[in-house]
């Protein structure tokens, strides 16, 4: 009975919808071994602690399911027929960098339990293991992927995708436009695409919140009705990419910089125009036609027409992200912090941003 107690706490604090009349879906194991009744009797198990499961009984068949349908814990035996398990969670790591993955194995094999750990299995378990040991680990490995991911996209929030496929690459920034608990559906790309190259292709999704940059991968769907849209499978994990000190704000304006070269001090300034992104106390990010050099330091300013304000002050590049190819010309990504920005300047902004609802 321990099972279900951990079982009953998990779902109480990361499904809150549970107990009033709305169906929500336990956590689905997928099971890969070839011995058929020891995948019987850990779907038992399973069934009886509260979880779903699905079987496999080869390495290509287990990819196949993680690939098409929600998977939020994957045991995999690693003698696996056709694929064997450390070639399937390498795999995983590669398309899936955050879905919990513990191995299970017949034979003691230091060298393939290194090898497991550096590809990021989350546990080795020996046969024969404990069965309540066993799915209590499940229930935890499930309980901290559902804590990394409480933090959901709200519709109608603007992201950065990048679809990758081998060395190609296309990103663009949609809005989210509706989502259930499977998937996201988002705007399509402003360039036409060849709906094979989607559906071999990952989706990289990068988004803000208060305490940093988050990313997580997916795979694509695209659906003609009733809107063209890209539909993302949501994630079992997503991992934050940077931490930041100050909440930020999605806004528009506009963004001029100077980058005076220290190498060449008389040579007259190099100046970009472009577009604000996002602002916050310590800095911003904007939208520009080149990239400027990291580290460089530029002045700047910055002029906000609903607010009716204007920033001056000096700013260094501290970061440049890739090409935004929906917009035409292209444009690339360049974050920047604040290195002079006077007192009444600094409250100012300060200031205008309290009263501002949606920081991210």
């Amino acid at each position: 009975m321990q099972e279900l107690c951990i079982a009953n706490e998990i779902l109480k604090q990361h499904r809150p919808n549970l107990g009033r009349g709305v169906l929500v879906s336990a956590p689905r194991v997928l099971v890969a071994d070839d011995e058929v009744n020891l995948c019987k009797v850990l779907a038992v198990r399973l069934q009886q602690s509260g979880l779903q499961y699905v079987i496999a009984h080869d390495g290509v068949q287990a990819l196949e399911i993680i690939r098409s349908q929600p998977i939020d814990v994957a045991v995999l035996d690693v003698r696996l027929p056709r694929i064997n398990g450390v070639q399937v969670l390498r795999e995983i790591r590669r398309d899936y960098p955050r879905l919990p993955c513990i191995l299970i194995t017949a034979y003691e094999d230091v060298t393939l339990h290194e090898e497991a750990v550096q590809l990021g299995a989350n546990a080795v378990l020996q046969k024969p293991f404990d069965l309540d040991a066993f799915t209590e680990l499940i229930w935890r490995e499930v309980s901290a992927a559902s804590a990394e991911t409480r933090m959901l996209l709200q519709n109608g929030e603007k992201v950065v995708v990048d679809i990758r496929r081998g060395e190609w690459s296309y990103t663009y920034t949609p809005r989210v436009i509706a989502q259930d608990d499977r998937t996201l559906q988002i705007e399509p790309p402003m360039a036409v695409l060849d709906e094979k190259i989607l559906a071999q292709s990952v989706a990289i999704v990068q988004f803000t919140r208060g305490d940093g940059v988050y990313q997580f991968r997916s795979r694509i769907k695209l659906a003609n009705v009733p809107v063209q849209s890209l539909y993302l499978r949501k994630p079992v994990a997503i991992r934050r990419l940077q931490r930041r000190s100050y909440p930020r704000i999605v806004q528009s304006g506009q963004v001029s910089l100077s980058f005076v070269s220290w190498r060449e001090p008389e040579a007259a300034p190099s100046v970009l125009n472009g577009e604000l992104y996002d602002l916050s106390a310590g800095g911003f990010s904007c939208l520009l036609p080149r990239v400027p050099p990291v580290g460089e330091e530029a002045s700047f300013q910055i002029t906000l027409p609903e607010a009716n304000l204007t920033l001056i002050g000096q700013a260094r590049v501290v970061r440049v992200g890739g090409v935004v190819a929906d917009r035409i010309p292209a444009l690339y990504r360049v974050g920047l912090e604040f290195t002079r920005l006077s007192p009444p300047m600094r409250k100012t902004l300060s200031e205008w941003m309290e009263r501002l609802p949606g920081r991210v």
